[in-house]
């Protein structure tokens, strides 16, 4: 599966490997100002936050924060 095309089996990213990817705090990631400010596809299952893999990385290339194939 190419990054950035949905399908049905479609994995889920946990706070802490989007954290990792990104090269930010976990906290910065679990900030719900910071999730609205940047329009970070996040969603709640429960008490836990996950992304979609390919609207994660959809997201990261359009707001240009791969550079070499890796996170700003």
């Amino acid at each position: 599966m190419n990054k950035g095309t949905e399908s049905d089996n479609d994995r889920l990213l946990a706070t802490k490997e989007i954290a990792t990817i990104l090269k930010v705090t976990l906290n910065t990631v679990q900030n719900r100002k910071w999730r609205k400010r940047n329009g970070c596809p996040l969603f709640r299952i429960g008490r836990r936050t996950y992304a979609l893999e390919t609207r994660f990385w959809k997201w990261v290339n359009e707001k240009g924060m791969i550079n070499n194939g890796n996170a700003n």
